[in-house]
């Protein structure tokens, strides 16, 4: 698919304006208007390159009266990374070049943008400095500690701060930061990353004693690319980039003048004081006000992570207590809200290292979510935002991942074998919907918030929290479940397995007699322990009469194969990984080798009426964002996937297309599709994010 097939989100409100902003339209003329006609080199002495070179002086003087810096360097870069880079360098060269400047430390708020430490022990190693590299701690708040700055900016090569934070907006004391610097090291190189404070802090950087002021095009409504950095006249300076002498020797390179056009632009709109494109800043904050107030009536366990009274009113970061921000984030995406994640849903991947800093708590950290506007942000999108926010949360009631007054019995769809996955964990859920009972294989602490949702929003007799490995994380998780669930006090074994189910039992596996003693029932269905060590647990048809029961699943204990329990199961038995890295979904005994095709003629998918469409998506996504497709489409999660495979066989031989939001889930769902003997599936590559849908 070529660029510029891909087309804009009719229905998108955009609130991740903390990454990047969409660039104006008055923007995108002059960045256009410079491509085409103003295309000169400013270094070229002809008419051309004078024409060129009056859009770089004249943007250079707005930039300096926007950041109240008449003196010093005014230095067009290629966006803030680019600026910090040559603050670090410039300070750490300046501090090797002179053994008799403090050296001990280089200092960092511990909330910076990892492009601060980063850049620090990079130069700090690279040019030989060798400084010990010290965070600044920050209060519950977010405020770095000034007690901590005066005990150790004495001996600092560098202090590193910011103005306001990219994750919760949280704003420091300029003035009172520098009281505290200067008065303790009057001559230490001090820079202060100014992103997030364009167009939302008034600056005055004639007035202050910040050396170096690094900003972004992008955060403000302009193009990526382009960027700026202010460095007060006595700042030691090396360039990080040379060979060419443009922009007076300080940074080499033919300068982006389209960039430069789109600052130039921006620039004349902030300082004009009848342009109504930016609301000011009552405004701004009865829009935080707005989207904070839906946001509570839409979740009640809702926490935020930041006090509002020190922060910039266009960040809210919030989490919401037993709900991960990747449920959060994919239904609000599925409604076409877009935000960004404060952390992470797995444990493989950072989590908010800015919350972490704060000391809040680590559900806090793990679920967090960003939700941020700019000055250019309407009362229309935060009104349609409000409303929106009230679908998302009645999606999530209905998928019982929040708890409230008004789940009814129509909400909850889940029936059967549900796979809840942690990493490459895998746990299981088996439900009976009509008799409202349940048992659960192998929990994980992390996911003891969204079982704990499930059951109490359903009101489940939970028969068993069961588990097949010595796992000190799943044993733990398993006791606290039963304690917590289960009403009655049971004796069980150590591995959950109650004593009462293996005094007798109404069934037996028809396969053979595998060893099983007892059963526990879960509705109509028969659950089996097979062995006493790191047990594999075997799951039956729906209980007919009495008699020998197929086994419709089984759920391998830790270390064991499909080999070791071959003689309990038959070809039409699923099996359940314990662990699934490799995403396999589902194991059988019989398998297909290959892996499912990718839909090429993605233009026509929505008008076929010859195909059944699998939407992977979680059901609270389907729920706000249902397909407009002409053929039937039937809602299948991954966490109720081989629920499906099982019930659906007759649809082996049918043409099925799997998608999802970005088609790593259609691909999975596929893929295992394919490997189970289905032999026409497709799914959609890159997903909807990539494909057009009929309006």
């Amino acid at each position: 698919m070529k660029p510029f097939a891909l087309q804009s989100d009719s229905k998108e409100l955009y609130l991740d304006c903390n990454a990047t902003t969409p660039v104006l339209p008055q923007i995108a003329e002059a960045v256009s208007h410079t491509m085409e006609t103003l295309f000169g080199n400013p270094s070229s002495s002809h008419v051309t390159g004078l024409k060129a070179r009056y859009i770089l002086d004249t943007t250079r003087q707005l930039a300096r009266r926007v950041v109240g810096a008449s003196s010093g360097k005014l230095i067009f870069t290629s966006g803030a990374t680019e600026g910090i880079q040559t603050a670090v360098v410039s300070a750490i060269r300046a501090a090797v070049d002179n053994p008799q400047s403090p050296r001990s430390y280089l200092l960092y708020g511990a909330t910076e943008h990892k492009a601060v430490p980063q850049a620090l022990q990079h130069w700090n190693q690279l040019l030989g400095l060798n400084a010990e590299l010290k965070a600044i701690p920050v209060n519950e708040q977010g405020i770095l500690d000034h007690e901590f700055i005066a005990e150790h900016v004495g001996q600092a090569a560098m202090i590193c701060t910011m103005a306001a934070n990219n994750e919760t907006g949280v704003k420091q004391d300029l003035r009172a930061l520098e009281q505290t610097i200067r008065a303790h090291a009057p001559a230490v190189p001090w820079m202060v990353d100014c992103v997030q404070a364009l167009g939302k802090l008034p600056l005055a950087l004639d007035d202050m004693s910040i050396d170096y002021a690094p900003f972004s095009g992008h955060k403000l409504y302009g193009p990526k690319g382009i960027g700026f950095m202010a460095v007060r006249e006595s700042a030691p300076f090396t360039p990080l980039i040379i060979g060419g002498g443009q922009e007076s020797g300080y940074r080499s390179g033919t300068e982006n003048l389209p960039g430069i056009a789109a600052l130039h632009a921006l620039f004349e709109l902030m300082l004009d004081s009848t342009q109504s494109v930016f609301a000011d800043s009552q405004a701004l904050v009865s829009y935080r006000d707005q989207l904070a107030n839906a946001l509570r009536m839409a979740f009640p366990s809702i926490v935020f992570n930041h006090d509002f009274a020190v922060s910039l009113p266009t960040t809210l970061n919030f989490s919401v207590k037993g709900v991960s921000s990747k449920d959060i984030m994919d239904v609000l995406d599925a409604s076409h809200i877009r935000v960004s994640s404060g952390s992470a849903c797995s444990s493989k991947v950072t989590r908010s290292f800015v919350l972490d800093a704060m000391g809040l708590s680590d559900w806090q950290s793990e679920s967090a979510i960003r939700m941020s506007f700019g000055p250019a942000t309407t009362q229309d999108t935060i009104d349609k935002a409000c409303e929106r926010i009230q679908r998302v949360a009645q999606a999530l009631q209905q998928s019982c991942l929040i708890v409230a007054d008004t789940n009814n019995d129509h909400d909850a769809q889940l029936d059967g074998v549900v796979q809840l996955k942690y990493d490459d964990h895998c746990c299981y859920v088996l439900i009976d919907r009509g008799a409202r009972e349940m048992a659960v294989i192998d929990p994980h602490p992390a996911l003891a918030g969204r079982l704990e949702n499930l059951i109490q929003c359903r009101h489940y007799d939970v028969k068993g929290v069961l588990v097949s490995s010595d796992d000190a994380d799943v044993q733990q998780a398993a006791s606290m479940l039963r304690a917590m669930l289960i009403d009655t006090e049971q004796a069980t074994d150590a591995w959950g397995w109650p004593e009462s189910a293996v005094a007798g039992c109404d069934a037996v596996p028809a396969e053979c007699d595998c060893g099983v003693k007892g059963c526990l029932s879960v509705g109509q269905r028969r659950l089996f322990k097979l062995g006493d060590h790191l047990p594999t647990f075997l799951l039956s048809e729906p209980v007919k009469a009495t008699e020998r029961l197929r086994v419709d699943f089984a759920f391998l204990g830790a270390h064991q194969s499909i080999q070791d329990i071959k003689h309990c199961i038959s070809e039409m038995t699923l099996v359940c990984p314990r662990k699934d890295a490799a995403h396999q979904l589902v194991l059988a005994e019989t398998m297909a080798a290959g892996a499912a095709k990718v839909v090429e003629d993605v233009n026509a998918l929505w008008q076929r009426d010859d195909i059944t469409i699998i939407d992977v998506r979680e059901r609270q996504e389907h729920v706000v964002d249902d397909l407009p497709a002409h053929a039937q489409v039937i809602n299948v999660p991954l966490t109720e996937a081989i629920q499906f495979i099982h019930e659906h066989p007759q649809l082996k031989s049918s043409p099925l297309v799997c998608v999802c939001r970005s088609g790593q889930r259609s691909g999975v769902m596929a893929d295992a599709l394919t490997r189970l003997g289905f032999t026409k599936v497709q799914h959609l590559s890159g997903g909807l994010a990539l494909a057009s849908t009929p309006v």
